[in-house]
């Protein structure tokens, strides 16, 4: 990256680092009353809020300072051998590493493959969110969370769109995360008068009675909630000669180890009971809104009017989840001349939109309900370890059997500090 780059990344990271400071001296002054609640003033909520919409501001530009060197890069590339990599497409010359690729290129499996696979292996290898592209510029590391299928020939990137990636990717050192919730705003602004009568209410009367206009107090209440770092985990026995068979690795890590994680990942963030030590998802978050579709409407229409419940409490949403069997009956609704209304625009833009927000299919969510909400500001997935994917032959009786343990595991938290940024829409079937 050239130096110049570099240098205006470093300097909008240090007014990041300034903001961030300046938020928490703010938080700092945050009145607490008994019963642990935070009563927050509407001038210290107006300086939290005008801090974080100039910290969203300074983050937007380093992305777009990052983003523009890919271009410059790309522009800059040898004709014909492009210097970007799609997170959904394969392109020529471009070496995309998944899980299961840094598995069998790690040095705990390469050590362990030129010992015949006799020195009892235990080999690791974490995802890191990223993948690895190789480029005609030099090696380049892309954010990504996905996997490639290797069938022999030539491979073909494997990428399931999950909830976690409706949220912006966020990281954290910590084991328990503290946080505060919103569980009530009193709006009180008005327009404010320079002068008033004696009565603080009544028009000015110009004597000496007469007193200065006074701002109302608005007030905003706050609860603290404790947001546990939970790990989700599995395991899967196979037999020992999958660790000499490259590809079907590959394949057996990216698809069984991965995305038995990602599902499980999927139904905590939505149906997870927190007891203090697991997630607690957005179904059993106090303060989430519901809505009850209309027979009247189609499947599309009661999204849109779920959309509305949280515009109105000032919230925009930018997701939407639901079943695969609801989601066939969106894109197969059909307009008054017979076309298909959302299956024209997926196929022309190449992307599950409805309304405007993106869409996320997963068996985890039943065929009675769907979810909108404001991912990111209503809710915020923290990475303390992400997935890795470790192998041992000592377990149990695996001697015995030839067998060895594969173990899939990241740890996460999940923060939902503005409940109503969420609604859970229940469908009711269109009447004909």
């Amino acid at each position: 990256m050239p130096a110049t780059t570099t240098t205006r990344i470093k300097e909008l990271q240090g007014l990041l680092q300034e903001k961030s400071s300046e938020a928490e001296r703010i938080g700092a002054t945050f009145t607490v009353e008994s019963g642990g609640q935070f009563v927050v003033s509407s001038d210290q909520a107006k300086a939290f809020r005008k801090v974080s919409t100039e910290a969203q501001e300074i983050k937007s530009l380093i992305d777009a300072e990052q983003g523009l060197f890919e271009v410059k890069q790309y522009l800059e590339a040898p004709e014909g051998t492009p210097a970007a990599a799609s997170h959904y497409g394969q392109r020529p010359g471009i070496e995309e590493k998944s899980l299961g690729d840094l598995f069998v290129e790690s040095s705990g499996f390469q050590a362990a493959t030129g010992a015949g696979f006799r020195d009892k292996p235990y080999i690791r290898a974490d995802i890191e969110g990223k993948s690895i592209f190789s480029l005609s510029a030099g090696q380049v590391t892309h954010q990504v969370l996905g996997s490639a299928q290797n069938l022999g020939i030539a491979e073909r990137p494997f990428r399931k769109f999950h909830i976690r990636d409706l949220f912006p990717k966020s990281s954290t050192k910590q084991a328990v995360l503290y946080g505060a919730r919103e569980t009530g705003w009193t709006n009180n602004a008005r327009q404010v008068k320079e002068r008033y009568a004696a009565d603080g209410t009544s028009p000015a009367t110009g004597a000496d009675t007469d007193t200065w206009g006074r701002a109302p107090r608005s007030k905003l209440t706050l609860t603290p909630v404790m947001y546990p770092v939970a790990e989700v985990a599995h395991l899967l026995d196979s037999h020992k000669n999958i660790l000499a068979d490259e590809p079907r690795l590959k394949t057996f890590i990216n698809t069984r180890m991965v995305e038995g994680v990602k599902y499980s990942e999927d139904w905590d963030l939505l149906h997870s009971v927190g007891d203090g030590q697991s997630l607690t998802g957005i179904y059993n978050t106090p303060g989430v809104q519901q809505y009850d579709g209309l027979a009247t409407d189609q499947y599309s229409v009661q999204i849109r009017r779920a959309i509305t419940k949280a515009l109105l409490a000032e919230y925009d949403p930018t997701g939407i989840v639901l079943s695969p069997t609801m989601w066939e009956h969106v894109e197969v609704e059909e307009d008054r001349n017979g076309a298909f209304r959302v299956a024209i625009a997926v196929a022309i833009g190449a992307e599950k939109k409805v309304w405007r927000l993106n869409v996320v299919e997963t068996t985890a969510m039943s065929d009675g309900d769907f979810l909108i909400g404001a991912f990111g500001l209503g809710a915020q997935l923290h990475d303390r370890e992400s997935v890795s994917v470790t192998v041992s032959s000592e377990n149990a009786d695996n001697y015995e059997k030839g067998l060895i343990t594969f173990r899939a595991d990241e740890r996460l938290a999940l923060e939902i500090p503005r409940p109503e940024s969420f609604v859970i829409g229940s469908w009711t079937d269109p009447t004909p």
